[in-house]
């Protein structure tokens, strides 16, 4: 990469500016544009990563009956917001007289801006800033996550050929350590052009992991589960709500997928690619979800992988390790987000620096180190993706864009229409904080239970 700012910035008829970092996603400058198809397996792509390895967990939180409910309804929120933001940028676009593409956080600050509420126009940059601030720790979540799942997979490769004590605590910590080195060094490549090999295969890979998933959980599957998982308890749904938001955030990818078609009116279409493409993502999931439960009851793992067993050892250890490989490159792209979007906003206040490369490549340690350092002090994996999408998650992708959308479309929308909003608000809102709670709670019972 070179030691430049990655600023996009563009000026407009009122003489404002839009400059802000690019995203891993519009980092590759100049690109082919997209047909249908393409940017429907792109959506499907963003959306099929350790989220759903974890959806057996989820139900497990919520009931065979009532889970798939409640995720088709998460499921359609969700797609709703991202109609949401979708049109809030379009509207956002066509009011500057130049050909802009705003970005999640400019689309913030923008709206708020052009808001009739001095309060919110006078914080319109800070709420770009928290904006930009939720993605990152979104991302920077997603990399703690990855971490316990490649440890927890490594863990088990482990412990089944005796090279480590069966259920010891200390393993994961231990392979944390082992796999530092090789996640931190992959940041390093910094170009999405060597990353995309990365991708095709962590794609694959994670591709090939839904497949094993269906082939073993179908197998022997007990019918009067339906009854005795039927529906959990209620305090339970929090952590379900945040597995959910968390395998369903990628609503920061919804516009430059927009941006990059040869047709962008056929994205929000009622056949277009996010309704088809989401319909398809959480018939996977449901299904991903529904089978892994009802395979392993209540001891299904935070990734359904790791309950695979078979009488030879070597095809459970094979499985684990395409699946840590996998991670790990998703990783790398991941933790790109974060730097892409702060590293920008840094290099302009202080640089330009003597020593540009050394800055930067200590700038992308420090979101390594802070990752694993997380992961080692909460290294439970179910429960740190509860903790993701219930905090930063919900925010995201259910709180801010029917905000938007009220704010944006003042005066336009229906009596329904704003009712729905504040619907889906309380929803994020209610199901954020109760998520969060809970899942400290859990965490620090899970803290004190393993190492008590």
């Amino acid at each position: 990469m070179e030691a430049k700012e990655s600023v996009q910035t563009t000026s407009t008829s009122e003489g404002r500016r839009f400059a802000s970092s690019v995203p891993t996603h519009e980092a590759t400058g100049v690109k082919p544009l997209t047909g249908y198809l393409t940017t429907m397996m792109h959506l499907a792509k963003c959306y099929v990563g350790t989220g759903i390895f974890a959806m057996g967990e989820g139900f497990r939180n919520s009931g065979l009956i009532l889970g798939p409910v409640l995720l088709a309804f998460l499921a359609l929120l969700n797609l709703n917001c991202q109609h949401i933001l979708v049109k809030t940028v379009i509207k956002v676009a066509e009011q500057e007289e130049e050909d802009v593409k705003p970005t999640f956080a400019e689309t913030v600050e923008y709206t708020f801006e052009t808001s009739s509420i001095k309060c919110l126009q006078k914080h319109s940059t800070g709420l770009a800033w928290m904006t930009n601030i939720f993605l990152c720790c979104t991302e920077l979540g997603f990399c703690c996550v990855y971490f316990v799942f490649i440890a927890d997979h490594l863990v088990q490769i482990a412990e089944n050929n005796n090279l480590m004590e069966i259920n010891n605590p200390s393993n994961k910590h231990i392979v944390l350590a082992i796999i530092l080195p090789p996640m931190w060094a992959s940041t390093f490549l910094g170009n999405l052009k060597l990353l995309l090999p990365l991708s095709i295969i962590a794609n694959f890979l994670m591709w090939a992991g839904v497949v094993i998933i269906v082939y073993f959980t179908v197998q022997d599957l007990d019918p009067s589960a339906w009854t005795t998982n039927a529906v959990k308890p209620i305090y339970r749904l929090p952590l379900f709500f945040g597995t959910a938001l968390y395998a369903f955030e990628g609503i920061t990818f919804v516009i430059p997928l927009r941006n990059e078609m040869k047709e962008p009116e056929k994205f929000l279409s009622t056949f277009g690619v996010l309704n088809v493409g989401m319909t398809f993502v959480a018939f996977l999931y449901i299904l991903v979800g529904i089978l892994a439960y009802w395979k392993y009851g209540e001891d299904v793992e935070s990734s359904v992988f790791l309950n695979i067993t078979a009488e030879n050892k070597i095809l459970p250890d094979i499985i684990n390790s395409m699946m840590a490989i996998a991670v790990l490159f998703t990783f790398t792209l991941h933790m790109y987000v974060p730097f892409e979007i702060t590293f920008p906003l840094f290099y302009r206040k202080y640089g330009p620096f003597k020593h540009t490369r050394l800055v930067m490549i200590v700038y992308r340690s420090i979101p390594v180190l802070v990752t694993f350092t997380m992961a080692n002090v909460i290294p439970f994996l179910g429960l740190f993706i509860s903790f993701v999408g219930a905090s930063a998650g919900a925010f995201l992708a259910l709180i801010l864009p029917p905000i938007l959308e009220l704010i944006a479309f003042k005066g336009q929308l229906s009596i329904f229409e704003i009712i729905k909003n504040l619907f889906i608000i309380i929803v994020g809102v209610s199901g954020s904080i109760a998520g969060t709670i809970l899942s400290v709670k859990d965490i620090v019972e899970k803290f004190l239970e393993e190492y008590s």
